[in-house]
């Protein structure tokens, strides 16, 4: 059989695995023609053998509409067996509704090798993929969710919840998409939410699900205000160490040209070509040639700074690799 190749390495996953059959399955496939297999498998007009669907334990509050191992249950909150979750106790207020594909993903079959049915209950972990919408559940428990900073669940405060999760999810607008938060006096459980801690009402953007060196995101505005300031503090150092320059050489020109006057009737000497002339001379060089002038560079870079990373509106002609460098994005915001 052909091979769907997984953009992971050593993993592979067979278009039809032929594996998830029963033994006595897989004997009566063999046994058929290739016409007779591919009618078994779902092609052409046959009729598509589930032998890669397990078999749903239902509870009795729940409607249920399938096909193959594609399934609609409405019912009480459940993230596992028929006992699990505010179902399973009974509680008022938890309708949920799950809408689930692929239910114990790659290792879902109907039967076991020995020809024994494969039962599942709902499993947060490894179905395949799922939309889960309950009116009180603790998500982050059921789908085993690190805390972070903001709004975290549990069994004892529990909230109405839409969660979504799958190997890829994306989410697409023709125009915008907005994560809003704290949109309502209350929530779903009757609590005030009020703006004594508002830490609460926060987005947490979690890779890896580790939450060990989550930081708060940075304002662009703000960043861009800070950064112009630490910019001008060093053009404002930069002309205060210029001013000293200018100042220092002066002194070193009066030095320079400084005489004595000769006890030989007070007449001026000539300045000592030797030692302090010399030696004075280089010095100007030297300031200006490794310090005024790098002063000005290092002034052109500060600019180029200040232009391309500050300055720059988004959209501007691109400045790197066909790209703006201006920190703030054209399209993304937050508070």
């Amino acid at each position: 059989m052909a091979k769907i190749k997984i953009d992971l390495p050593t993993q592979a996953s067979k278009a039809v695995d032929l594996q998830l059959m029963s033994d006595q399955e897989r004997k009566s496939f063999d046994k058929k023609s290739p016409a007779q297999q591919a009618r078994l498998l779902g092609f052409a007009d046959g009729p598509k053998q589930n032998f890669d669907t397990p078999t749903y334990i239902s509870a009795t509050a729940e409607k249920i509409y399938s096909k193959g191992n594609s399934f609609i249950v409405l019912g009480l909150d459940r993230p596992s067996n028929i006992f699990s979750g505010f179902g399973g106790s009974n509680n008022t207020h938890c309708a949920a509704i799950d809408l689930v594909v692929g239910r114990l993903g790659s290792r879902g079959a109907s039967s076991t090798k020995r020809g024994q049915t494969v039962n599942a209950d709902p499993n947060f972990k490894t179905d395949a993929a799922r939309i889960y919408i309950s009116q009180k559940s603790d998500p982050d428990g059921y789908f085993g969710l690190v805390k972070g900073t903001v709004g975290n669940t549990s069994i004892s405060s529990p909230r109405s919840t839409v969660a979504v999760k799958a190997d890829t999810i994306r989410v697409i607008a023709r125009e915008n998409i907005k994560l809003v938060t704290r949109t309502d006096a209350q929530n779903a459980q009757g609590a005030e939410l009020t703006n004594a801690f508002v830490g609460n009402y926060g987005i947490d953007l979690i890779a890896l699900n580790d939450d060990k060196n989550l930081q708060p995101m940075v304002k662009g505005e703000n960043l861009k205000e800070c950064l112009s300031a630490i910019i001008e503090s060093i053009h404002d150092i930069r002309d205060l160490f210029d001013n000293f320059i200018e100042e220092d050489r002066k002194l070193t020109q009066a030095l320079l040209k400084h005489t004595h006057y000769s006890p030989f009737f007070g007449s001026p000497t000539s300045p000592a070509l030797t030692g302090l002339l010399p030696t004075g001379i280089e010095t100007l060089v030297n300031k200006i040639t490794n310090v005024q002038l790098q002063l000005n560079i290092s002034m052109q870079k500060l600019n180029s700074v200040q232009t391309n990373y500050l300055e720059t509106p988004g959209g501007a002609a691109a400045a790197k690799d066909g790209q703006s460098q201006y920190i703030l994005s054209r399209y993304n915001n937050t508070n």
